[in-house]
C-alpha cells in the first residue's frame, strides 16, 4: 500500500505577531498518514515548549539614583526624589533661609572714566624727522608700552645758517680741536706717570714687609709703603677717568649733522593715540602719541540730588558690569573735582576701582550698589546656595521632604562676601541646599550622570 506524505499543521496555523521564523519551522511536522494521534499531539506540546523556552528575556535595570518625571504635574514640576544611596553619595548639607539684618544698598548706574593725572600726552621737542626706533614694532594705538621705552627717533634740522660755517668758527673749531688733542696727550701722560707711581708704592710696600719679617723693619714703614700705595692707586684712577673723557670727546667740522633724539614713554600704560608716523617732519610742540594708565579707574556715578543725604559717602560700594552682576568687585570712594548736572538734578560721585587685570574699558557702563545709611532686614542664604541657569535666572533648592527636594526661583538683590539677599525666595525657614546644590541642577537637567 502506498503511503502519502502530507504535513500537517496546528488549527490555528497563522503565526502570532512576534514569533521567530524558527518556531514557525519547527511547527511543520512531516510524517507517514495515517499515524498515531497520540505521538502528533506530544509532538505538537514538544514544539510549543521550546518555543516557550526559547524566548529572550529583558535584563533587569539598575535601579535610578534620581526620579524627575518626564511629564509631571504642574504642582511637581520642579520636584526631585533621591534615592537613600544618592544623598549619601551627594553628601547635601542644608542651611536655613533666615531674615537678617544687613545694610541697605541702592543700585545705581555709574560709567568709567581715565583718572586726573594718569593721560599723559608727549610732544615733539624740536624740529625734526621721526624715525622708527630700532628693535621696536611700529607704534599702534592700543599697544602696551613700559617706561622709558623708546617709540620714535627725532632726527633734529639745523637752522639754515648753520648749514656752512663761517670763517671765524672754523678757525675757532681748529683752536678748539688743537686743544682737545693737547689736553688727550696731557691726560696719557699723566695716565703713565700714575700708573708707575703705583708700580713703585707696590715695591716700596712689598721691601717693607719682608724687612719686617726679617726683623730688620718696623710696622710704622709697612703702613707709610700701604699709605703711599692708596695714595697712587687714587691718582691713577683719576687719571684714567679724564683720560677717558677726553676721549670720548671728538669735534668735527662738518655742520648740519646731528644725532638722534630718542623719544621714550614716560610710564607704564597704554598707546591711547598716536598722532604722528614715521617719516613725518614735526615742529616743537607737536603732539606725537598719547599713554593712559589705566591701572585705576574712577567711577562716575550720577545720584538724584534728594537721594545724597541717605548714602553713606564715607563707605565702600561694589561695581561690576552689566553682563555679569553676580561678580562683583570693591569701589573706594575718593575726593573729586565736583561735578553736577542741573537737567537731571543729579550729583555725581566718584569711586575708584583696580583694573590691573583690564577687565574693564574707559566709557564702560557699570552697576554701581552704593551703601546707605542704616541697615535693613531682608531674606539671605549662603552665596553658595544660588545657582544660575544659562538665562541668568537664580534659583535654589528646598528640601521639602525626606529625600525630596523643590527649585525655587530666587532674585538676588545683591551679594556680601558669604550671604546673598534675597528680594525673592524661599519661606523663612526652608531648609536651602549648599553642598550638592549644583549636583542637584545637573541630575535635573541631564547635564551630569
Amino acid at each position: 500500500m502506498t503511503t502519502e506524505r502530507k504535513t500537517l499543521r496546528p488549527e490555528n496555523s497563522d503565526l502570532a505577531d512576534g514569533e521567530s521564523a524558527e518556531c514557525s519551522d519547527k511547527q511543520r511536522v512531516t510524517h507517514s498518514w495515517p499515524s498515531n494521534m497520540a505521538s502528533v499531539m506530544m509532538s505538537f506540546s514538544l514544539i510549543f515548549l521550546g518555543c516557550s523556552k526559547g524566548e529572550s528575556t529583558k535584563p533587569k535595570t539598575a535601579e535610578k539614583p534620581a526620579k524627575v518625571e518626564a511629564h509631571p504635574s504642574e504642582v511637581d514640576i520642579y520636584r526631585i526624589v533621591l534615592t537613600a544611596k544618592a544623598e549619601q553619595r551627594l553628601q547635601i548639607s542644608t542651611v536655613p533661609a533666615a531674615i537678617q539684618a544687613v545694610p541697605r544698598f541702592r543700585s545705581l548706574g555709574g560709567d568709567l572714566m581715565i583718572p586726573d593725572g594718569h593721560r599723559i600726552p608727549v610732544t615733539a621737542p624740536m624740529t625734526g624727522t621721526l624715525l622708527q626706533a630700532k628693535n621696536t614694532p611700529l607704534a599702534l594705538p592700543g599697544q602696551k608700552v613700559s617706561t622709558n621705552q623708546i617709540l620714535f627717533n627725532l632726527t633734529p634740522m639745523l637752522p639754515p645758517e648753520r648749514e656752512v660755517p663761517n670763517a671765524a668758527e672754523r678757525v675757532a673749531m681748529a683752536n678748539a680741536k688743537a686743544t682737545l688733542v693737547s689736553s688727550q696727550i696731557q691726560a696719557d701722560g699723566d695716565m703713565q706717570q700714575a700708573a708707575a707711581q703705583v708700580e713703585a708704592a707696590k715695591i716700596a710696600l712689598q721691601r717693607s714687609q719682608q724687612l719686617l719679617e726679617d726683623r730688620a723693619g718696623s710696622r710704622r714703614q709697612v703702613d707709610e709703603s700701604e699709605a703711599a700705595l692708596n695714595i697712587a692707586t687714587q691718582a691713577f684712577n683719576a687719571a684714567k677717568e679724564r683720560k677717558k673723557l677726553l676721549d670720548e670727546l671728538t669735534l668735527d667740522a662738518k655742520t648740519g649733522i646731528a644725532a638722534a633724539v630718542p623719544i621714550a614713554s614716560p610710564q607704564d600704560g597704554i598707546l591711547q593715540t598716536v598722532s604722528a608716523q614715521v617719516g613725518q617732519v614735526v615742529t616743537a610742540g607737536t603732539p606725537l602719541f598719547e599713554i593712559v594708565d589705566l591701572q585705576k579707574m574712577w567711577i562716575r556715578v550720577p545720584v538724584y540730588a534728594g537721594l545724597v543725604n541717605e548714602i553713606d559717602l564715607e563707605a565702600v560700594a561694589s561695581a561690576s558690569s552689566l553682563s555679569n552682576t553676580a561678580n562683583s568687585i570693591k569701589a573706594r570712594p575718593i575726593m573729586a573735582p565736583p561735578s553736577a548736572n542741573a537737567l537731571s538734578s543729579s550729583v555725581d560721585l566718584y569711586y575708584e576701582v583696580d583694573n590691573a587685570d583690564s577687565q574693564f574699558h574707559p566709557g564702560e557702563r557699570l552697576t554701581v550698589m552704593v551703601p546707605l545709611k542704616g541697615e535693613s532686614e531682608s531674606l539671605v542664604v549662603p552665596k553658595a546656595a544660588v545657582i544660575l541657569d544659562i538665562y541668568g535666572t537664580g534659583w535654589v533648592y528646598v528640601k521639602s521632604a525626606e529625600h525630596e527636594y523643590r527649585r525655587h526661583r530666587a532674585a538676588v538683590s545683591f551679594t556680601t562676601d558669604e550671604l546673598a539677599v534675597l528680594s525673592l525666595g524661599p519661606e523663612v525657614g526652608s531648609a536651602v541646599v549648599v553642598d550638592g546644590a549644583a549636583e542637584l541642577f545637573g541630575t535635573e537637567f541631564g547635564a551630569g550622570k
